[in-house]
């Protein structure tokens, strides 16, 4: 019988042979660019596998609208690296989990996305970016504190003790309110004033009386520090009330009369107490006299009372809002 290993010999070479050129063409397979008009899957794991993907994309798009395109997929345990393209020049990379479906949707989704309407030789890797922190206000942080405004309004009432001197140096005493700035500026100011009754001999007798006077006056404030400075400009409407002593038959009277009063005054501010001294000098519009009448002397008999009017007075004042 002739030696069979020398007639064998063809066959292990043609076997070879063979194996050699299947094992190109599956290579080939991969790097091939797709025919017209086909897309060409081809994954190196079952986990995804290209007829997984395929399925996929099946719901994404259909098969009409897929590119002419070759696809490559290598897979690990972590990621996967999705080659799009004949180039192969932007491989997208993608961290996903074990998930076969999962993994299988996801590169369907890549695919999709990223051969719609852009060129994929022109399509680069996504970039992903950190959000931006939103910075949220410390809870530690105090709420600001409203400081008043320098020129903040403020009420003020205040009392004081008087000396008018026309007729002679009589006490007397005084009650005001008024709205005035924090600082520096203008206000108002009202007031009602009181003296003793004075005093007038006509006629053999003696006549007392009296002004009670109420004002209203606009003030401008110039305030340094604890020290302040007032000026105030205004009206005032006084009720004369007179009486008779000594006479045979004592008589009374009363007669309204206004004018016109300036002011200044210098004080000292101690938190919301206010210590002043004050001079005003006030003008009678309305000319005022005592008569004394003949039946009662004799002899008619008329006195002229001041119309001018000067009074000092130190006094103290309460602000509040």
């Amino acid at each position: 019988m002739p030696p069979l290993r020398v007639r064998s010999l063809p066959l292990v070479l043609s076997a070879t042979l063979a194996a050699i050129l299947a094992v190109g063409r599956a290579e080939a397979g991969s790097q091939v660019p797709a025919a017209d008009g086909a897309l060409v899957i081809v994954s190196d794991s079952d986990c995804p596998s290209a007829e997984a993907v395929r399925d996929a994309l099946v719901g994404l798009r259909p098969v009409e609208q897929w590119p002419a395109l070759s696809v490559a997929i290598r897979a690990t345990l972590q990621t996967l690296v999705v080659e799009i393209g004949p180039d192969k020049t932007n491989p997208r990379q993608l961290a996903l989990g074990p998930d076969c479906a999962a993994r299988a949707t996801d590169v369907a989704l890549v695919i999709s996305t990223w051969t719609g309407d852009l060129p994929v030789e022109v399509a680069g890797t996504p970039v992903l970016q950190p959000a931006t922190p939103i910075l949220q206000p410390s809870q530690d942080k105090k709420p600001e504190t409203v400081i008043p405004k320098s020129d903040a309004r403020h009420s003020e009432i205040g009392a004081g003790l008087l000396a008018a001197t026309a007729g002679g140096i009589v006490p007397g005493g005084r009650l005001e309110f008024g709205r005035m700035r924090r600082g520096s500026g203008l206000g108002w100011q009202v007031d009602l004033t009181v003296p003793a009754a004075r005093q007038v001999n006509v006629g053999g007798g003696t006549t007392r009386w009296t002004r009670i006077s109420a004002g209203a006056a606009l003030d401008a404030r110039w305030a340094m520090r604890r020290f302040f400075l007032d000026g105030a400009l205004g009206g005032v409407a006084a009720l004369t009330y007179a009486w008779g002593q000594g006479y045979v038959a004592n008589q009374s009277d009363w007669s309204p009369t206004w004018g016109l009063a300036a002011g200044m005054r210098v004080g000292v501010s101690w938190g919301r107490i206010r210590l002043w001294l004050d001079l005003r000098a006030v003008k009678w519009l309305r000319e005022q006299s005592v008569q004394i009448d003949p039946v009662t002397t004799g002899t008619a008999s008329t006195a002229n009372l001041p119309s001018w009017d000067a009074q000092g007075a130190v006094g103290i004042g309460y602000v509040f809002q």
